[in-house]
């Protein structure tokens, strides 16, 4: 508790009197981001994009670039390791990872594990808090992460090179590469992350054991003009992953983990006045071995393969915007602990939106049907207000869902196929403050959702740990973004602040879920003049408490860190630019989950070069 009294304050303090000073390099604009339905149907709600430099300054995992730029709190089993989120005091579940327009959560545990995903291979990573399940599907309570590719026919050819070492032998490297001509566009890159990860653990004696990992990610994009209104893309994704569990103990037996997961994506699009015609079909492959003891090998694995198909029309008339979607789903898995399973998912939506004048609203409708489980209704509704080019108000209704995993259903021995979806009824409310120029902006967003039918593992009357639906949580909160720009001859500040506070309880008992802080603050500052530049970041969690009881003495305490980083570039050296970076300035002992230490002070150096 240390910081949060004084953090509360810090944070009111700055989202409202920084109004004068806002926006940031690392600034989440709302602009023309993601998918088609994304950039047409999210009314009501604030959409934030990181850009493809951001994304070139920040290299590592997904994990280590969404928690200073998001209010998204991740709990790591060690740096390296298991990651997963807390969107808006949801579990990791609830959060649903899109890639190119797809879900991609697994279909064994139904999250992804943020560690796994580089964002290397990606030219825009795009988050939307709250609801999204009429367009995205099971998952989309707490929020979406969107992950694009995108491919340009302007005739350029691109080619980019980093590496970049750290503490703790850590090694990154990539390969990027574009090329277009009017009828063609090719895009690929290549990257490889490694790391022995043996840091010391802050305030002890001892060291991360077995914790080295070593990942490698591919991605391939390649579109074909036809003719003047076809066009035919596809998408491609390698993800080749080892990696050691860190352990608990120095007497527990070293474990590890592998995972290959491919997948493709065919796109047709066709355009003909006001109707765009889009079809998608999809193959996801995901494989994984754990290694209980890397001493006396005995591996068990599973593999889930997924075929999907969706079919979108778009269509505009006057002040109408429609848009028809189905889908066509087929999932099936097996391995050492799941029975061979399939299961088969169709569904339907209408999207609707109407433009009158400074009132823009949206009404969406979307069913499902499966040869598993009964799926609910789902709906959402926004709206938008222009008050003046300064004010904007925006308000979304909506009914979400998780459908249960191939885990809670088929698991031997404790699945069980009874199981309802998760569903979740909510809403939020934003007002925007802008400047004309857009070179200050501050948001704030209350929000409030009810869940039913949280599928939770529990010991039954036979001591055997099964998922049931058991619990109802109620969670709200107030983000507030705050971002700011200026310039001063030769002199440039880019500024950003966010604060998101939340409140996430079991409405039988009233306490806040494990591993949700209710305080999330972050601040950046970055100062460029020509071609050199300096950044200073903060994060600070509020305390979280890792017992359902929420006992006193089940508490991981809050902490502050601070980074700090400085580049300079070569414009006659292929743009060469060199950057070093350190982060947890304060060697601060830390933990996101219950003795799981992460890495003290640590450092990186990175040449980038293009041409």
């Amino acid at each position: 508790m240390k910081y949060s009294l004084r953090f509360c304050v810090l944070a009111c303090f700055v989202t409202l009197s920084g109004y004068a000073q806002l926006d940031s390099i690392q600034r989440l604009d709302e602009v023309f981001v993601v998918d088609r339905q994304i950039n047409r149907f999210s009314t009501g709600q604030l959409v934030f994009t990181l850009s493809s430099s951001i994304l070139r300054d920040s290299p590592g995992t997904l994990t280590d670039v969404l928690q200073q730029n998001t209010p998204i709190f991740f709990k790591q089993n060690g740096y390296g390791m298991v990651s997963s989120p807390a969107f808006r005091g949801t579990t990791a579940q609830q959060t649903a990872v899109v890639w190119n327009g797809f879900n991609i959560n697994s279909q064994f545990n139904g999250q992804t594990d943020f560690n796994t995903l580089l964002v290397d291979g990606f030219d825009e990573i795009s988050v939307r808090p709250g609801g999204g399940s009429v367009v995205y599907g099971t998952g989309a309570i707490g929020g979406s992460i969107h992950l694009t590719n995108r491919l340009r026919f302007d005739g350029e050819t691109n080619l980019t090179f980093s590496a970049r070492i750290g503490s703790f032998s850590t090694y990154q490297n990539l390969l990027k590469a574009s090329t277009s001509n009017e009828k063609w566009s090719l895009s690929f890159a290549l990257s490889r992350f490694s790391s022995e990860n043996d840091y010391d653990w802050p305030g002890t004696s001892r060291q991360n054991l077995n914790a080295e990992f070593e990942h490698y990610n591919a991605n391939l994009s390649l579109a074909r003009k036809l003719n003047q209104n076809n066009k035919i893309t596809y998408y491609g994704m390698y993800f080749d992953g080892d990696r050691n569990f860190s352990l608990l103990f120095p007497s527990d037996p070293p474990s590890s983990y592998l995972n290959k997961d491919h997948r493709h994506l065919l796109e047709w699009e066709s355009e003909f006045s006001e109707v765009t015609s889009v079809l998608k079909l999809a193959f996801f492959d995901e494989y994984f071995e754990y290694i209980p003891d890397s001493r006396t090998p005995s591996p068990t694995g599973a593999r889930a393969q997924t075929a999907l198909a969706r079919y979108s029309l778009f269509y505009s008339y006057k002040d109408f915007d429609f848009n028809v979607l189905s889908e066509y789903n087929y999932s099936s898995a097996n391995g050492d602990n799941v029975l061979s399973e399939s299961r088969s998912i169709a569904s339907f939506a209408l999207l609707t939106k109407h433009h009158w004048k400074k009132l823009t609203s949206e009404v969406s409708f979307r069913q499902e049907y499966s040869d598993v489980y009964e799926s609910p209704f789902l709906f959402s509704g926004g709206l938008n207000y222009e008050f003046s080019k300064n004010l904007t108000t925006k308000a979304n209704i909506s009914k979400n869902f998780r459908i249960p995993t191939f885990n809670d259903l088929y698991w031997e021995g404790s699945g069980r196929t009874d199981l309802l979806p998760e569903t979740s009824n909510q809403l939020e409310a934003s007002v925007v403050f802008s400047e004309v120029e857009n070179k200050h902006q501050l948001s704030f967003t209350g929000h409030y959702n009810d869940i039913t039918n949280l599928i939770r593992w529990v010991p039954n009357s036979t001591n055997t740990w099964q998922p049931e639906n058991v619990d109802a949580v109620e969670t709200y909160g107030l983000e507030a973004h705050l971002t700011s720009r200026f310039e001063w001859g030769m002199h440039n500040f880019n500024f950003s602040s966010l604060y998101a506070y939340t409140i996430s309880e079991n409405k039988q008992t009233g306490f806040q879920l494990t591993y949700v802080p209710k305080h999330k603050f972050t601040n950046e500052l970055t100062y460029k003049i020509n071609r050199f530049s300096v950044n200073l970041q903060n994060l600070y969690n509020g305390e979280v408490f890792t017992r359902t009881n929420n006992s006193p003495g089940d508490i991981l305490e809050d902490y502050l860190l601070w980074n700090a980083g400085m580049s300079f570039k070569f414009p006659k050296l292929q743009n060469l630019k060199i950057s070093a970076r350190v982060r947890n300035i304060g060697d601060v002992a830390y933990q996101t989950i219950e003795n799981r230490p992460m890495p003290g002070r640590h450092f990186f150096i990175q040449t980038l070069i293009n041409f």
